[in-house]
Protein backbone atom coordinates (compact mmCIF):
# COMPACT_ATOMS: atom_id res chain seq x y z
CA UNK A 1 0.00 0.00 0.00
CA UNK A 2 1.50 3.79 -1.35
CA UNK A 3 0.98 6.00 1.28
CA UNK A 4 2.34 8.80 -1.12
CA UNK A 5 0.14 10.67 -2.65
CA UNK A 6 -1.72 13.81 -2.19
CA UNK A 7 -5.32 13.69 -0.31
CA UNK A 8 -7.62 16.47 -2.21
CA UNK A 9 -4.86 17.47 -4.03
CA UNK A 10 -6.88 17.94 -7.34
CA UNK A 11 -9.80 20.26 -5.39
CA UNK A 12 -8.53 23.34 -5.71
CA UNK A 13 -7.83 22.89 -9.58
CA UNK A 14 -11.88 21.62 -9.84
CA UNK A 15 -12.55 24.92 -8.95
CA UNK A 16 -11.05 26.96 -11.83
CA UNK A 17 -11.16 23.98 -13.95
CA UNK A 18 -14.79 22.87 -13.92
CA UNK A 19 -16.74 25.51 -12.09
CA UNK A 20 -14.50 28.63 -13.63
CA UNK A 21 -13.76 27.00 -17.06
CA UNK A 22 -9.81 27.84 -16.99
CA UNK A 23 -8.12 25.48 -18.78
CA UNK A 24 -4.65 25.43 -20.78
CA UNK A 25 -4.87 24.98 -24.66
CA UNK A 26 -2.60 21.91 -25.66
CA UNK A 27 -1.69 23.80 -28.81
CA UNK A 28 -0.66 27.03 -27.44
CA UNK A 29 1.28 25.91 -23.92
CA UNK A 30 1.64 27.67 -21.17
CA UNK A 31 -1.66 29.74 -21.54
CA UNK A 32 -0.81 31.49 -24.48
CA UNK A 33 -4.16 30.70 -25.27
CA UNK A 34 -6.59 30.07 -22.77
CA UNK A 35 -9.46 27.92 -23.11
CA UNK A 36 -12.44 29.19 -20.92
CA UNK A 37 -15.67 26.92 -20.72
CA UNK A 38 -17.29 27.85 -17.25
CA UNK A 39 -20.08 25.82 -15.74
CA UNK A 40 -23.12 27.99 -14.66
CA UNK A 41 -24.54 24.84 -11.87
CA UNK A 42 -28.03 24.38 -9.97
CA UNK A 43 -27.94 25.89 -6.97
CA UNK A 44 -24.41 28.21 -7.21
CA UNK A 45 -25.62 32.24 -7.68
CA UNK A 46 -22.17 33.35 -8.39
CA UNK A 47 -18.51 32.15 -9.02
CA UNK A 48 -14.72 33.46 -9.16
CA UNK A 49 -11.90 31.60 -9.90
CA UNK A 50 -8.28 32.81 -10.61
CA UNK A 51 -5.21 31.09 -11.63
CA UNK A 52 -1.83 32.49 -11.92
CA UNK A 53 -0.27 31.54 -15.57
CA UNK A 54 3.25 32.20 -16.68
CA UNK A 55 1.47 35.40 -18.29
CA UNK A 56 -0.36 36.73 -15.57
CA UNK A 57 -3.57 36.65 -13.93
CA UNK A 58 -6.37 34.50 -15.45
CA UNK A 59 -9.96 35.72 -13.78
CA UNK A 60 -13.35 33.90 -14.84
CA UNK A 61 -16.12 35.00 -12.98
CA UNK A 62 -19.68 34.46 -13.09
CA UNK A 63 -22.98 35.89 -11.74
CA UNK A 64 -27.06 34.75 -11.91
CA UNK A 65 -29.53 37.47 -12.16
CA UNK A 66 -32.86 37.30 -13.09
CA UNK A 67 -32.55 34.25 -15.26
CA UNK A 68 -29.36 35.97 -16.74
CA UNK A 69 -25.63 35.02 -16.46
CA UNK A 70 -23.40 38.21 -16.08
CA UNK A 71 -19.57 36.47 -17.26
CA UNK A 72 -16.66 38.43 -16.74
CA UNK A 73 -13.16 37.53 -17.60
CA UNK A 74 -9.83 38.48 -17.44
CA UNK A 75 -7.17 37.83 -19.72
CA UNK A 76 -3.14 38.74 -19.09
CA UNK A 77 -1.35 40.96 -22.15
CA UNK A 78 0.62 39.27 -24.51
CA UNK A 79 -2.09 36.31 -23.92
CA UNK A 80 -5.45 35.02 -26.21
CA UNK A 81 -8.73 33.21 -24.70
CA UNK A 82 -10.93 31.14 -26.15
CA UNK A 83 -14.88 31.03 -24.94
CA UNK A 84 -17.23 27.67 -24.87
CA UNK A 85 -20.92 28.69 -23.35
CA UNK A 86 -22.62 25.37 -23.30
CA UNK A 87 -26.66 25.89 -23.58
CA UNK A 88 -28.45 25.42 -20.42
CA UNK A 89 -32.16 25.78 -19.28
CA UNK A 90 -32.04 28.91 -17.75
CA UNK A 91 -35.48 28.17 -15.96
CA UNK A 92 -32.90 26.39 -13.68
CA UNK A 93 -31.75 29.76 -11.96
Amino acid sequence: MSRNHIMFGEISAWFYKALGGIKPDPQNPGFKNILLEPHFVEGLESFSAKHNGPFGEIVSSWKKNNGVIDYQVTVPPNSTASLTIRRQRFDQF
